[in-house]
């Protein structure tokens, strides 16, 4: 019998098995396309190459993304993940709710030193602006404690400043006048022709007038800061500068960045007209108080007497049947003080006071006045005074309201990026005003707030001397480094100079 060989015995196994797994194969397939059909038809494949998904997609499944990207690109996710982080570790994250448009994110001079025309195109983030990293800087706190001489050294400088960006400002339109007009007057050392002070010379004087009124209103209010008190004589001086500075913004703005200086002027207005109203409100509202209280003690006088009169007694005797004093403190405890605002007010005709009702709140009850034939005399001055405050709040209302048409910190956003960071991306608060150095191009700011709070015109003067620097850097003004020098013996030019005063004269 022939035994098998280890060789011959593995070679047949081999065979056997390669054998068996040709028809486990074949059975197989035969079970996968009963498994199909039971499954049921399969759809075409999808193309090699699919059409982009929308955005909602991408942002809801970036993995999707990644995966219909092509072979020959696996490395541009990597690539843009460290671009990203490349831009965040070298500057600070901005809001990312914040736009600004492309445009207006770097305004560039072309060669001739006019501004390019602006186009409209998709806005980008915050984080496009070129701004240092550490924008704006946040300089050490100096406190509140400041003494009045150094406020008043800044008042001081402020003025001086105010004084030379004047001249210069009407020095220069005296000079761009016909060399045939009577007010032509030509400069002793006229700039290079191919300066911006050459090329665009009425801007610059348009730029050097408000950047004058600006520093006249913040030497005054930091003359008023240093002892806390509001000299209304001293702002009565400004009128003059702010109506010649509007009309000449208002008649020369070319754009809406231009016309954000007619709403910067309106609302250095509106604040201090908001300023006089709340340093002067209590000393109205105690003289009004004065005078109720007066009119309600004549009228008591003038019921006691006509009670007195009905029984017969002398004028001056006490008349029967006078209220018990519970019914007087009861009567008393119940009225309303003297000087409440936002109350209804009702004449008395002549009859006793109807009781009141005891279970109604104090705040809901309304002022009995005396009826009309009850009056006091007035003098012109208590009259000025309260015609005063009510001009001084529609005043107050009318300027906001038209600074407000053209000047917004959507338009800040717009048209002054740097200045709109410096306001919002801030740590202080409406309180500090105390804090910037006026100086200082790159220290935080505050946006000013309301103006019938009394504050917030030192943040409106700060904020607009950024403004003026931003749009001036594109034209290379220089602030009072650029002025026209006034020599010895030049007469003043243009309006009156606001001046500090503490009482009418």
């Amino acid at each position: 019998m022939h035994r098998a060989t280890p060789s011959s015995s593995s070679s047949l196994s081999a065979s056997s098995s390669s054998s068996h797994r040709s028809k486990k194969r074949l059975l197989t397939r035969d079970q996968l396309l009963r498994s199909l059909q039971i499954l049921g038809p399969v759809s075409a494949p999808l193309p090699a190459e699919l059409p982009p998904s929308p955005p909602a997609s991408r942002e809801s499944s970036p993995a999707l993304g990644h995966k219909r990207r092509h072979d020959p690109e696996p490395e541009q996710p990597s690539s843009k993940r460290q671009r990203t982080s490349s831009v965040s570790s070298s500057r600070p994250p901005l809001p990312p709710t914040r736009s600004v448009p492309v445009a207006s994110a770097k305004h560039e001079p072309t060669e001739d030193g006019e501004v390019k025309e602006e186009t409209r195109q998709p806005t980008l983030s915050v984080a496009s602006i070129v701004l240092p990293t550490n924008f704006p800087v946040r300089r050490p706190r100096r406190g509140n404690n400041m003494p009045a001489a150094e406020w008043d050294a800044i008042y001081e400088k402020c003025f001086a400043n105010g004084r030379t960006l004047k001249y210069s400002a009407y020095a220069r339109v005296a000079a761009a006048h016909s060399t045939t007009s009577k007010e032509y007057k030509a400069l002793r050392n006229p700039p290079a022709p191919s300066s911006g002070y050459a090329q665009h010379s009425l801007l610059m004087a348009r730029l050097e007038l408000v950047d004058s009124l600006l520093h006249f209103i913040y030497g005054l209010w930091c003359k008023e800061y240093g002892v806390r008190t509001c000299y209304r004589p001293s702002w009565r001086t400004v009128d003059d500068a702010l109506r010649e500075t509007e009309l000449k913004w208002q008649a020369e703005s070319n754009d809406e960045r231009e016309k954000a200086f007619v709403g910067l002027i309106h609302m250095a207005h509106a604040f201090i007209h908001g300023r006089k109203l709340r340093y002067r409100m209590h000393h109205v509202d105690a003289e009004n108080d004065g005078k109720l209280l007066r009119v309600k003690l004549k009228w008591q006088q003038m019921k006691r007497a006509k009670a007195a009169a009905a029984q017969g007694l002398p004028p001056d005797a006490t008349p029967k049947m006078l209220p018990s004093p519970a019914s007087s403190s009861t009567s008393s405890s119940n009225s309303t003080p003297l000087g409440g605002h936002g109350t209804e007010a009702t004449n008395d005709p002549g009859s006793p006071v109807a009781p009141s009702r005891s279970n109604a709140p104090a705040s809901k009850q309304p002022v009995i006045l005396p009826p009309n034939e009850v009056d006091i005399p007035v003098n012109s001055q208590f009259l000025w005074e309260n015609k005063s405050q009510s001009a001084g709040l529609r005043a107050a209302l009318s300027t906001i309201e038209r600074s407000q048409a053209t000047l917004s910190l959507p338009i800040l956003l717009k048209h002054f990026p740097r200045t709109f960071t410096r306001v919002t991306n801030t740590t202080l608060s409406w309180q500090d005003e105390h804090e910037p150095d006026f100086q200082d191009d790159e220290c935080e700011l505050f946006w000013p707030g309301q103006a019938l709070t009394g504050e917030g015109l030192g943040w409106v003067c700060l904020m607009g001397m950024s403004m003026v620097r931003e749009f001036g850097r594109e034209y290379g003004y220089e602030g009072v480094d650029g002025v026209v020098p006034k020599a010895n013996g030049d007469p003043d030019l243009g309006y009156m100079e606001p001046r500090f005063m503490r009482t009418e004269r």
